[in-house]
């Protein structure tokens, strides 16, 4: 395992006396952050790059510590947190380790030599929490890519919504700079895996708002909870469950930090791909996403304004010539009218591997018209 050089520290103390002893103390074995309330240090674990370790005081004025470990355990889970206190009250004490998650708790005064010491097991224990969460991401970003693929080739049209989707969380989680990004993009993946069962021709009338029967509106309507009761018998995967089974309406109040927001942003990038597939401009997002319901809060649309702002233009291409991130300009349909991909859907390599195969077999017709996106047209 790779140890981290000089890691990064957050002790947050209302004594700017105790912190400037923590920086001397620490200084050449630590990379070490210091703010003086329980809001300065959210706001350093929820803007900042992340922290291995997070040392906060017990009593301090607003917010004690025991609210602060507890909220920065929702924003970074994780960073490891030490609680160091000069209270001799046990009773407070026990509450701030069973709802900061705390790793160890020491007592102030506290020497530079037990401080080290602590810090030091915090940070193997930091290393070994992301070391499995990397085998498990690696593990699981396989298995998604399998169950998509075969979502491709069962359901086209639902493969390339949750394509579509992920292409979106992916964009805005550049700039929300959320941790765990895996929960979110493989919530998007698998969004769409209970419409399996949906007849095409539900999903294109639908798309063109044509009326719909009360049994069709319950098969559109109860495909979020398919999805969700297949994931969620996947091992480590029931936060990505829940963000799918929200994904059209609200998630509740009393749910994972997680699950609210990655419901929100997956609704938000789902609502944008109905606007696509009924063959509108994407041009103005922040006014397709303002009238949403559930409300979508207003950083998530802001994170999505510019999503496909990269496109430079249409061309008529062959399917030999088809690069990933372009985006389908028509529907897609065989020579029987089975829709493959619609309009305003993007360019995967399995979405591409699909096509050249149809092609192969004289299912589908070229050249295609595509809308290229600005990096690739500079290029060519």
């Amino acid at each position: 395992m790779t140890e981290i050089a000089h890691p990064r520290v957050l002790c947050v103390d209302d004594e700017p006396n105790v912190l400037s002893a923590m920086e001397r103390n620490l200084y050449g074995e630590f990379d070490v952050t210091t703010a003086r309330s329980g809001e300065a240090g959210l706001d350093a674990v929820r803007w900042g790059a992340s922290f291995a370790v997070i040392v906060s005081d017990m009593r301090m004025p607003g917010m004690d510590g025991a609210t602060f470990l507890e909220k920065a355990r929702e924003i970074a889970p994780d960073s490891v947190r030490i609680l160091l206190t000069g209270q001799a009250d046990i009773e407070s004490s026990i509450a701030a380790i069973n709802k900061g998650a705390i790793f160890r708790y020491l007592c102030k005064p506290c020497s530079k030599e037990e401080l080290v010491l602590a810090l030091n097991d915090a940070v193997g224990q930091y290393q070994l929490v992301r070391l499995e969460k990397e085998l498990l991401e690696t593990t699981l970003s396989a298995s998604v890519k399998t169950m998509t693929e075969v979502l491709a080739m069962v359901a086209p049209w639902a493969f390339q919504r949750s394509a579509f989707a992920q292409s979106g969380v992916q964009h805005a989680l550049k700039k929300l700079a959320w941790p765990d990004e895996w929960i979110y993009t493989i919530a998007a993946a698998l969004s769409q895996i209970g419409c399996v069962g949906i007849p095409i021709d539900i999903v294109q009338a639908d798309a063109a708002q044509r009326p719909l029967s009360e049994e069709e509106k319950k098969l559109l309507e109860e495909h979020p909870n398919v999805a969700a009761r297949l994931v969620t018998n996947i091992p480590r995967l029931e936060k990505v469950a829940d963000i799918i089974r929200y994904q059209m309406t609200a998630a509740p109040v009393d749910a994972p930090v997680e699950v609210i927001r990655g419901a929100q942003l997956l609704h938000a990038t789902l609502l944008l791909e109905r606007h696509a597939a009924r063959g509108l401009s994407l041009d103005h997002p922040r006014e397709i996403l303002r009238g949403a319901h559930p409300a979508i809060p207003e950083y998530i649309i802001k994170s999505l304004t510019d999503f496909r702002a990269n496109l430079a233009g249409i061309r008529t291409v062959r399917i030999g010539e088809l690069k990933t991130g372009w985006i389908i300009d028509e529907d897609i349909r065989t020579n029987n009218d089975l829709m493959v991909l619609t309009k305003g859907h993007e360019l995967t390599d399995t979405a591409i591997s699909a096509l050249q195969r149809l092609l192969s077999l004289g299912a589908i017709e070229e050249p295609i018209q595509v809308c290229v996106t600005r990096e690739t047209e500079t290029h060519s």
